[in-house]
């Protein structure tokens, strides 16, 4: 089990400020550079003069702009931009860019294979105008891409080994619940219950501000109800929310098996739970994350919230950019599931 140390945070190198050795050095005008000029700067934070960028695409993508850069020593990077000043970001996705530089510069240490390596991450964006973050390109096809190609053994590998990395993601743990940048500043919350509650409050007014029809009085008597179940959760680990989305799981398209997996802007220091593959899980993926194949009537009730925080979020947004089918594991709407929570023994008591 890894700690989270709060005070070791601002060594680490991939996090740079003006501080830090890693960080942006070129603070000139960045309006004086064309993308071209702007990218070999970037570059040249990483590698010797003799590298260079022999390509770069653009990748498509939902909210922060991305582009390939093929290096003439063989690398391939991913560069991920901070979204357009024009795209109305929902109060979870403001801090997507840096939760994953976070995520990506913990996790680095255990140089897992399946988990990108971070190169660089420029909050300030001094280079190109922007936060940005460089990180290790994975190859693959995506599972959203294969699944009908797989056989019931190969999905069965794949669902196990994505258990295995929410369990070891999950050996992460820190002494507050909340967003990665919560802990790091020291503003981590003391208990689960508290930090998810505002967790869930913030996309309940999200939802409000954009005059989404919500049962909101009913959702939230709701969680007040069944919110004690929460405090079952005591030690704050490391997960991915969206962990096992399968438009982020990459696979060798000759061998089907797992290649990689991307896109960590919704880790948290939380229940590992709330990882999206958890919550209507395989036997092959509790069997990775070494869990019961049976739920706690209390952790059905956290896996019940977790599902209904989901669906509130997913009515704000356009589910087929997430590549997400409607009638998967979420409930097309929050008042499908409303009945359900009512139908929730009080969580005050019991196993």
């Amino acid at each position: 089990m890894q700690h989270f140390d709060r005070k070791a945070w601002p060594a680490i190198p991939s996090l740079g400020g003006t501080d830090n050795p890693m960080g942006s050095s070129h603070r000139g005008s960045s309006s004086e550079l064309d993308e071209s000029q702007r990218l070999k700067v970037v570059l040249s934070l990483l590698f010797p003069p003799t590298v260079r960028i022999q390509h770069t695409r653009r990748l498509p993508s939902h909210i922060h702009p991305l582009r390939l850069l093929r290096l003439s020593n063989g690398a391939c990077l991913l560069l991920k931009s901070s979204p357009s000043s024009h795209t109305a970001l929902l109060r979870w996705e403001r801090s997507f860019l840096e939760t994953e530089a976070r995520f990506l510069a913990l996790l680095g240490h255990s140089a897992n294979p399946c988990i990108p390596q971070l190169y660089h991450y420029d909050p300030h964006g001094g280079i190109l105008g922007s936060a940005y973050l460089l990180r290790q390109y994975v190859t693959g096809v995506s599972l959203l891409e294969m699944e009908t190609r797989l056989s019931v053994e190969q999905r069965k590998g794949i669902d196990r080994h994505l258990g295995f990395l929410v369990r070891a993601i999950g050996q992460h743990v820190s002494r507050g619940f909340g967003s990665l940048q919560q802990v790091a500043r020291g503003a981590g919350k003391r208990s689960w219950r508290e930090a998810f509650c505002i967790l869930f409050e913030g996309v309940l007014r999200d939802a409000e501000d954009m005059f989404i029809h919500l049962p909101y009085s009913e959702i939230r008597h709701e969680l007040a109800r069944l919110a004690p179940a929460l405090e079952e959760v005591t030690l704050p680990r490391l997960v991915v929310v969206d962990f096992g989305r399968p438009a982020h799981v990459l696979l060798d398209e000759e061998s089907k098996q797992l290649s990689g997996v991307v896109d960590f802007s919704s880790a948290f220091w939380g229940d590992l739970l709330m990882a999206e593959i958890l919550e209507r899980p395989s036997h092959a993926a509790l069997e990775g994350a070494g869990m019961s194949l049976s739920k706690t009537t209390k952790e059905g009730a956290r896996v019940l919230l977790y599902v209904v925080r989901l669906s509130c979020f997913l009515e704000r947004i356009n589910p087929v950019c997430l590549d997400i089918p409607a009638t998967d594991w979420f409930p097309k709407s929050p008042f499908n599931i409303i009945a359900a929570m009512k139908r929730a023994n009080s969580m005050r008591g019991g196993a």
